[in-house]
């Protein structure tokens, strides 16, 4: 059957590559947080939750409860973005994103107090996080419950962008929260809480960050915009492989899947391997060319459970870098790799 490896190596050492860069830009001060929202990317949470723990790594973001919950028992804290908590977990985090989460989150779990929260604030992408005018507002209901107010955050949209002044915009905004919330802190007596709004995108391209740490998600998976002088240095973690059902030898004038798209050139073999748009695979339908990485082409038009190629090797690798596909596909190494269905066996290598 088909199957996903993780090489421990190289996720190892992208990490390295991560902490040895915000040592630099953060005068030692920032963590490396990891991102394993959605299934890690694709690559299966149970297991690179199991890289991150052996690796040391203690902060976590994930997108919901579910996820949160599943991983928990094997790191310092956890913070889902998305969503409500079903219960209270001391090391859990929920995220605020507006001034009425708190009365849904009471309306799902009934007592909210010593529940751990982070609050997102929105720095200019206009998507999620309370707006900053609201801050001395949400941070008083907040106190008001008796929440505790673990973490601040905000999301920098223009890692990925030339514009550097959208950037430093946005690095600007988000410093002025910090100083509003430490000031609300002083005058209120609580703890000031953790600030982070750096991705890999923005961690790779910053020469100075002054938060408690950042989130790497891509990044620590091998992938990050080339515009980034370290992202040529990242190694892609996964692979994913198919077994072969069945070869046939065809002649010329053969055709081969539905609507009979592809004729054969001349006598060969093709196979056919066990993984089709079904499992997360893009499909094929002769208006976009999908090579495997030994340069053979996945044949239009592809199945739902299977595909067709060139020879007859019992086993082939049929990505070892998503970028590849996702240029094929018009998109991006994220969706290629989302897409990868949770019922492909992952091992660690």
């Amino acid at each position: 059957m088909s199957l996903i490896t993780l090489n421990e190596g190289d996720f190892r050492h992208n990490l390295e590559l991560f902490k040895t860069h915000v040592k630099n830009i953060s005068n030692s001060k920032a963590e490396v947080g990891i991102v394993l929202k959605d299934n890690a990317y694709g690559h299966g949470l149970q297991e690179m939750s199991l890289l991150a723990q052996k690796a040391g790594i203690k902060n976590v973001f994930v997108k919901n409860f579910t996820e949160a919950k599943l991983i928990a028992s094997s790191f310092e804290n956890v913070t889902f973005f998305y969503g409500l908590p079903k219960e209270k977990i001391k090391n859990i985090y929920t995220t605020l994103h507006s001034l009425d989460n708190l009365a849904k989150i009471e309306s799902s779990i009934g007592d909210i107090s010593d529940l751990n929260v982070e609050l997102k604030v929105n720095i200019g992408m206009n998507r999620n996080g309370i707006e900053p005018k609201d801050l001395a507002k949400c941070i008083d209901s907040i106190l008001s419950k008796k929440v505790n107010l673990i973490g601040v955050f905000g999301h920098n949209g223009y890692g990925d962008c030339s514009d550097e002044d959208e950037f430093n915009l946005e690095v600007k905004k988000f410093n002025e929260v910090k100083e509003e919330v430490a000031y609300l802190s002083k005058k209120q007596g609580f703890k000031l809480p953790r600030f982070h709004s750096f991705n890999t995108a923005c961690t790779l391209r910053a020469k100075r960050y002054d938060d408690d740490l950042v989130r790497i998600g891509m990044g620590l998976y091998g992938y990050a915009d080339l515009m980034h002088t370290l992202a040529s240095k990242l190694r892609p973690i996964l692979k994913l492989y198919a077994h072969k059902i069945s070869t046939k030898l065809l002649s010329k004038g053969d055709k081969v899947g539905y609507n009979g798209i592809t004729k054969i050139k001349k006598i060969c073999d093709v196979s056919t391997y066990d993984i089709g748009y079904g499992d997360g695979l893009y499909r094929t339908n002769g208006n976009r060319i999908l090579l495997l990485p030994n340069g053979n082409e996945v044949l239009p038009i592809s199945s739902m459970d299977c595909f067709s190629t060139y020879g007859s090797e019992e086993c082939i690798c049929v990505m070892d870098n998503a970028v590849s596909v996702a240029e094929a596909f018009d998109t991006i190494p994220y969706e290629v790799l989302t897409r990868l269905s949770s019922f492909i066996p992952r091992q660690i290598i």
